[in-house]
């Protein structure tokens, strides 16, 4: 009976971790759509998460001191369980209209990062505080005359509650939000926190049925987790956000639009503030001022073999791929999940058979193929509106200019000398390329727009040390720092 009784105690605390970590992958996942994917955020929603987790561990140390018997222990753990679903399922609810809300009053990401931290840290809070309020009651209900201490109940509660949160922070992004998507892990994390209340109440109903003294606690606990699941429930039908096809990596927005009274479609990863690639199904071409001027490149410099650093819907690649079989293209980009997206929902056919892709790190891959050699080179990969920054240190564009003669790289900017993000990425390209550094911006409007950096006399470009919003006294970026997003560039900025 004891060991039936510790197995269903470390399956709950196994369901707890699990489903609190999941549910937080779930928010930041959600939350890229409104502020972004970057260093800065995650990490700042995973300190509110350790910061909750914390917090329940204590305040469910507070509750054990008063707790006498078993049977208190465990309803006192079911209810807390309870209250965990029921909190995770109104997160879910409320956050996209807070996120909504927060990104009209501030444009700082990191704010609503905590707001989103703060929302999901109640249920986390809530379930954290059910494993001293377990570890008590398996201290309580076996003594230390049968060889079992409350040193060796509490590791072991934590321990399996750990594992738990490993499952969760590493199956929801590798296997089920690609193969199941959002709602649905959604759905199944709630349904665990709902399912370990019950286990954690059902067994205290079991174990004491002689017990008539309160059946409303159970009752209250039976209630609150289904009530939970038929929250969630309700949020995922009459939901209408579009979650994109998920993958292990991020998540894809495909829209079908009309482009000069043609049917084309877009690729993003940000919709409603920025596009990857936009494809015409007629002419197989890309309708996009940036990808319009890299074929315009290529044309002008008749390269054999092309690079494509970052993939996105692969419009540009596969444009020149399509009028161009006889050149060689490699598309490398870190989602591994992408020509599956991309052939079946993008381009609604197969990837031209003279590209090859590479699911890697780009500067990962280059730098283990460091003597890999191309004709061509084009940089497009970001983080929402900011690029990659880790690709365009001093260290990775000298290690390009190695692998590649000609090399382009589309960026999102502003050309103006005040702005210490795009100065940053000019001041590292002349520091590299020198005279042959070339810029072209899309119109001659200070404000945000694609910028197309070159090391060669790109069609329309002009040299970059001409230019009067190039500051030549902008500080470099290296290696040193390698952070992927804005908030780099302006430390750099303001030091």
């Amino acid at each position: 009976m004891q060991r039936k009784v510790l197995g269903i105690c470390l399956a709950i605390a196994l369901l707890e971790g699990f489903a609190g970590l999941g549910i937080e992958i779930y928010a930041i996942r959600i939350s890229a759509t409104y502020i972004g994917s970057s260093i800065s955020i995650t990490g700042v929603i995973l300190a509110m998460v350790l910061i909750a987790i914390a917090v329940g561990y204590w305040h469910g140390g507070r509750l054990s001191q008063d707790i006498k018997t078993p049977r208190q222990a465990l309803l006192k753990a079911g209810h807390v369980l309870s209250l965990s679903a029921i909190s995770h399922a109104i997160a879910c609810i409320v956050q996209l209209p807070l996120l909504a809300a927060m990104t009209l009053s501030t444009s700082n990401p990191i704010i609503a990062a905590m707001g989103v931290g703060l929302l999901f840290g109640i249920g986390l809070a809530f379930g954290s505080t059910t494993i001293p309020l377990i570890t008590q009651f398996l201290t309580l209900k076996y003594p230390n005359s049968d060889g079992v201490d409350a040193g060796k109940n509490a590791g072991m509660m934590v321990a399996i509650t750990t594992v738990g949160s490993v499952l969760g922070s590493t199956l929801t992004p590798i296997l089920l939000l690609p193969y199941i998507g959002l709602m649905s892990s959604l759905a199944l994390f709630i349904t665990a926190l709902a399912l370990s209340a019950y286990l954690c109440t059902k067994l205290a109903v079991q174990l004491y049925s002689d017990d008539y003294a309160s059946q409303l606690a159970p009752r209250q606990n039976y209630l609150l987790a289904v009530s939970a699941v038929v929250l969630t429930a309700a949020f995922i039908f009459l939901s209408k956000v579009d979650t994109g096809y998920q993958t292990s990596t991020g998540a894809w927005f495909i829209k079908q639009i009309i482009y000069k009274d043609k049917l084309a479609v877009t690729i993003t990863d940000k919709p409603g503030q920025s596009t990857s690639s936009c494809w015409i199904y007629l002419t197989k071409k890309n309708c996009h001022w940036y990808g319009e001027i890299t074929v315009a490149a290529i044309e002008q410099t008749a390269p054999s073999t092309l690079v494509f650093l970052g993939g996105a819907g692969m419009g540009t690649p596969s444009e020149v791929a399509h009028h161009n079989p006889e050149m060689a293209l490699t598309v490398i980009d870190i989602d591994k999940d992408l020509p599956d997206i991309i052939e079946e929902h993008f381009l609604k056919a197969p990837i031209a058979e003279n590209i090859e892709f590479i699911g890697d790190d780009a500067r990962g891959y280059l730098t283990r193929n460091r003597d890999a050699r191309y004709d061509f080179m084009l940089i497009d990969a970001f983080q929402g509106r900011y690029v990659a920054s880790n690709l365009y240190t001093l260290e990775a564009l000298s290690q390009f200019k190695e692998n590649s003669k000609y090399i382009m790289a589309n960026v999102i900017g502003q050309p103006n000398r005040a702005h210490g993000y795009t100065q940053t990425l000019f001041r590292n390209w002349y520091e590299v390329f020198g005279d042959s550094a070339y810029v072209l911006t899309k119109n001659d409007s200070p404000n945000l727009q694609n910028i197309m950096l070159c090391n060669f006399a790109c069609p329309g470009s002009q040299r970059l040390v001409q230019v009067d919003y190039f500051n030549r006294r902008q500080k470099v970026h290296t290696d040193d720092l390698p952070r992927l997003d804005r908030y780099y560039y302006r430390s750099i900025e303001m030091s």
